[in-house]
């Protein structure tokens, strides 16, 4: 099964350059004669016959989540891990503590012809995020981008965790509170105040924003293009765009540690597709999700 997936990572259309194809390492040594079972990139693969045997998963569970930290202690890189058994594929991350946490689940049918493999190819490229020129239609993007996709669950609880870290810093607060003002303003008794509403409002913005960037034909990733650029619009007020990125509640992410690194690889992520071949009726529907939580 590992020989499988090592196959299955070097010919699916994954986009590997041929430094990442080298990096598709079968029975990669950790130390303490430990052996990752497959690694590419910045993910560690562990792989069991049967997850559904008493005591395997929680054996299999421990032992993931020692790949993962040694790994992005010896890199100073985040890394996350899946856990399959080739039916079932779970996406896990680390907590603060080391605790692996549960991310995302792909269940494949008994029958794969019933589109199993192409629902595998997506769930485990949004993983690697290694695709690019993607056509950025409503399709992909909720496949890549979308509230199910495992990227979205792995921005989200990364942002989460930053949230929970620095919700009384003052700036954070403030700005928490008067979204909250406002949409209870405009909403009255239909408005929920929920952080995790909040948190998932700073995502959407932060995803809109990056967008828009790209749309222009901006380089998201270049070493340049700082993270507080992109969420307040540096740019657009330096060519005299207005009401497009500019300052607003969500920009909270780039005052608080950790948080240029997260919108680094949330750029990342928006640029693997090719924004400019982006449908008329994509946009427009960006654009209106964007001014609703602005």
């Amino acid at each position: 099964m590992q020989a499988d997936l090592h196959h299955f990572l070097l010919t699916a259309p994954f986009q590997l350059g041929e430094e990442q194809l080298d990096d598709v390492v079968l029975e990669s040594p950790v130390g303490d004669r430990r052996r990752i079972d497959v690694e590419v990139g910045r993910c560690v693969f562990e792989v069991k016959r049967d997850l559904r045997r008493a005591g395997v998963r929680v054996d299999a569970v421990v032992q993931l989540a020692g790949y993962v930290a040694t790994r992005q202690e010896q890199t100073g890189q985040r890394y996350v891990g899946v856990l399959t058994d080739g039916t079932e594929w779970s996406l896990w991350r680390l907590d603060d503590g080391d605790q692996l946490v549960h991310v995302s689940t792909l269940e494949l049918p008994a029958d794969p012809d019933r589109g199993g493999v192409e629902r595998l190819v997506v769930w485990v490229e949004t993983v690697l995020a290694t695709d690019t020129q993607i056509r950025p239609t409503a399709l992909e993007i909720g496949r890549r981008l979308g509230a199910g996709s495992p990227g979205h669950e792995l921005d989200y609880a990364d942002l989460a965790r930053l949230y929970a870290g620095h919700r009384q810093r003052p700036t954070v607060a403030l700005k928490r509170q008067l979204w909250a003002k406002l949409l209870t303003t405009a909403l009255g008794t239909a408005f929920s105040d929920e952080d995790s509403l909040f948190v998932e409002h700073t995502l959407l913005v932060a995803t809109a924003e990056i967008i828009a960037h790209s749309v222009l034909g901006i380089d998201v990733t270049a070493g340049g293009v700082s993270a507080a650029t992109l969420l307040r619009g540096g740019l657009f007020a330096d060519a005299q765009i207005g009401n497009v990125v500019e300052d607003d509640f969500f920009d909270w992410v780039v005052e608080v540690p950790g948080g240029d690194r997260w919108v680094s690889a949330l750029a990342r992520r928006v640029a693997r597709f090719d924004w400019h071949d982006v449908d008329h009726d994509v946009m427009k529907t960006l654009r209106l999700i964007h001014n609703v939580v602005r």
